[in-house]
């Protein structure tokens, strides 16, 4: 069956394309093109559309009445009312202004201005120059001075003394600031101010030193093993380290100490065997305080001793009791190396005589340094020659003391 053909001309188009025709009432709707650019041109280029609703605020008055379609109860209209603008509470009244302080400067010198100097200000200020020449110096010194640079630091330091207080004012409108020369006052510190200031730092030396004296030196010499004058005021050696170090040379360079074996016995709780003391309170003393204080020390005494069978026990024979061989004394003689003693006293008590034998003891005991050194007989038995051979003793004395002297001996 042939299929009919339809001409171009029968075809039309939906009416949304349609292209409408330009009325008096619709305008011209077709496009428009720029001669120049041949860019297409919008119908609303270069006019200015007004929107019929919208009212502009400003041309609205404030104390225009208001039209109210309101009615009462009984039916009748009310009569319109008049809507005022709300009346503003009056100001209160402004504080009085300060009196007017006029500028006694210059205006026509804009450095004084720049720094802040008035005009009656006193610009002649002495410069103090200060030179450090080294020892030794040959050679013309050339100094080269600015006068301007001078000038300046002169103003500069006018400006610091004499501008302190600068109060403002009010003029055209707006706030503006004014230099005024502040009096110079020499104030001089009160008396009470001064009294505040005295303590125990700010007496002389000699007063401190005999406050020193008060609290640490004892009237009897120390005693490790009848510790009965300890009871001395060494907590005011931790107030600071001035009075550390002023009131440690006083403890321990103007106390006599003395030393001997203590027979006491004495166990830690875990250990059910208690040992003799012996020579370790004075191994314990020497190590805590330190190599510093141990220097200090100027006067001390030491008895060597032997142990006795009822206080060391443990030990098996006779020759173990003796000193020589105590671990715990040697030791100590080891640390008393460190010690600047200005006076020594020994003394050998003992079942023993010590000999040339005890090597080792002997080198340990001649390490010790002291100005003056004595060997005398025990104390508790006078009438007892020391318990040391009569060919070491003044080798040992020798040997022991120190020269020239580190300090006067008396």
């Amino acid at each position: 069956m042939p299929i009919a053909r339809t001409s171009k001309s029968s075809k039309r188009r939906p009416p949304s394309l349609r292209k409408r025709a330009s009325s008096l009432e619709l305008g011209d709707r077709s496009t428009r093109y720029n001669k120049q650019t041949g860019r297409p041109i919008r119908d609303g280029a270069g006019k200015k559309q007004q929107d019929p609703e919208y009212v502009d605020s400003v041309i609205i008055e404030d104390d225009m009445p208001v039209e109210t379609c309101s009615e009462d109860d009984e039916g009748n209209p009310r009569q319109p009312k008049r809507v005022t603008k709300r009346k503003r509470s009056p100001s209160p009244t402004p504080p009085p202004l300060s009196p007017i302080i006029y500028d006694e400067m210059s205006s026509s010198d804009p450095e004084v201005e720049d720094l802040g100097i008035s005009a009656g200000a006193e610009t002649n200020r002495a410069l103090t120059l200060h030179f450090d020449i080294a020892p030794g110096f040959q050679g013309p010194l050339v100094v080269e001075l600015d006068p301007a640079q001078l000038i300046y630091v002169g103003k500069c330091s006018d400006a610091k003394h004499n501008t302190e207080n600068v109060p403002s004012i009010w003029r055209g409108g707006r706030r503006r600031k004014t230099k005024v020369t502040a009096p110079k006052i020499n104030r001089r510190p009160s008396n009470d101010s001064q009294q505040l200031r005295i303590g125990f730092m700010s007496l002389p030396p000699e007063l401190r030193n005999k406050v020193y004296r008060l609290l640490f030196v004892a009237s009897r010499e120390l005693n490790f093993v009848s510790p009965d004058n300890f009871c001395l005021s060494s907590a005011f050696l931790r107030t600071c380290r001035q009075v550390h170090d002023e009131g440690t040379s006083i403890l321990y360079g103007e106390n006599s100490f003395h030393f001997e074996r203590h027979w006491r016995m004495r166990a830690p709780f875990w250990d059910p065997v208690p040992k003799e003391i012996g020579f370790k309170d004075m191994r314990l003393f020497l190590k805590m305080i330190g190599t510093v204080n141990l220097a200090r020390i100027r006067t001390m005494r030491i008895i060597f001793e032997d142990a006795k069978p009822s206080s060391a026990p443990y030990l098996n024979s006779q020759e173990e009791r003796r000193f020589v061989h105590d671990e715990h004394l040697l030791d100590c003689l080891r640390l008393l190396r460190q010690s600047e003693l200005k006076k020594l006293t020994l003394c050998f008590h003992g079942r023993k005589t010590m000999t040339a034998t005890d090597a080792k003891f002997l080198e340990a005991l001649g390490q010790i340094q002291a100005d003056k050194v004595e060997i005398i007989p025990n104390p508790k038995w006078y009438y007892m020659e020391p318990k040391i051979h009569y060919t070491l003793k003044r080798p040992l004395i020798e040997l022991m003391t120190r020269n020239p002297p580190l300090h006067t001996v008396q």
